[in-house]
């Protein structure tokens, strides 16, 4: 594996910032087994999917990508914190996803995809079964914009609590590739480094860092810049990745080794790596793409080298 550098280090470090922020601002949804929409549709309920990594039957998919999994959310507002799946309910029996639970069955042992809100059976189950979950979802997705490859990916607009012309008669189940509607995009443009202090031989980095505000309406868009824009002159405690668990690892799944980011990055603790200054943001409108609203943000961050 390769060494997490500066940057590198930085860059996750704004990933698990920025969604952290944004749950505890109150920007997710929580669904119940069997909840209905607007329409009287049930959004509890999973669809066989295909995938070409898996067998048939094996990948149900969700109407919600972005699974809240992280743990220890406590929202600023008065409202309950997200409910992170734990299982899995098929014709109308649970089956808990942690293979000490009571409860669990090999023959509907799976994998919970949170990134892609979906499950991964270990072995096909029947095409004709009845798969629902209950679980929060981010309505922010956060991801690097070198995962975002052009400007034509195909996007997903999560609306099923209000009208939608995309999803009359039916829940329309996003595809695994799909981009989710609002989306903020980390990117790094630059690096230089400034003196320290008079004579001394180590220097601080600084970092240009970009962020892409993409939001399928007006008032998404203006929600999320008041919540980066209030965040300029943030500190933020970094975990070093070289040796702090991720907290997702194969198939997207939770690492139990993970517990949450305000506890890695606590200065008490030995994945603790340095202090992130975010010294400046501004932020800009970019003209739409179609009819998606757009917002540049810059933010200068520095990282000094001894605290």
């Amino acid at each position: 594996m390769p060494r997490y550098m500066a940057k590198s280090q930085v860059k996750s470090n704004l990933d698990l910032w920025l969604n952290d922020t944004f749950l505890r601002e109150g920007m997710f949804l929580t669904v119940s087994t069997s909840e209905t929409d607007v329409y009287g549709r049930d959004i509890s309920r999973l669809s066989s999917t295909e995938d070409a990594t898996f067998a048939d039957n094996r990948v149900w998919q969700s109407a919600f990508k972005e699974w809240v999994h992280e743990s220890g959310i406590v929202p600023l507002y008065s409202i309950a914190p997200p409910l992170i799946a734990s299982g899995v309910t098929v014709n109308s029996v649970f089956y808990p996803h942690d293979t000490g639970a009571p409860g669990y069955t090999a023959l509907f042992g799976h994998r919970i995809d949170y990134k892609n809100g979906r499950v991964i059976f270990n072995s096909p189950i029947a095409a004709n079964s009845t798969v629902k979950a209950e679980f929060s979802y981010k309505e922010i997705t956060v991801d690097s914009a070198s995962i975002f490859e052009n400007e034509q990916k195909e996007f997903y607009v999560e609306t099923a609590y209000k009208d939608n012309p995309g999803q009359t008669g039916v829940i329309t189940y996003p595809e695994k590739n799909s981009r989710t509607l609002p989306m903020v995009l980390i990117d790094i443009t630059s690096r230089d480094n400034e003196s320290y202090e008079l004579g001394a031989p180590t220097s601080v980095a600084k970092f240009n860092c970009v962020l892409h505000l993409w939001a399928r309406d007006e008032y998404a868009r203006d929600s999320i810049e008041d919540i980066l824009t209030s965040r300029e002159r943030t500190v933020l405690k970094g975990i070093d990745f070289n040796t702090a668990p991720f907290p997702l690892v194969y198939m997207n799944d939770r690492n139990p080794a993970y517990t949450n980011y305000d506890t890695l990055a606590q200065t008490n603790s030995p994945h603790f790596w340095r202090r992130i200054y975010i010294d400046e943001i501004s932020a800009r409108r970019v003209q739409p793409y179609y009819n998606i609203e757009r917002t540049q943000f810059e933010l200068i961050i520095r990282v000094y080298p001894n605290f």
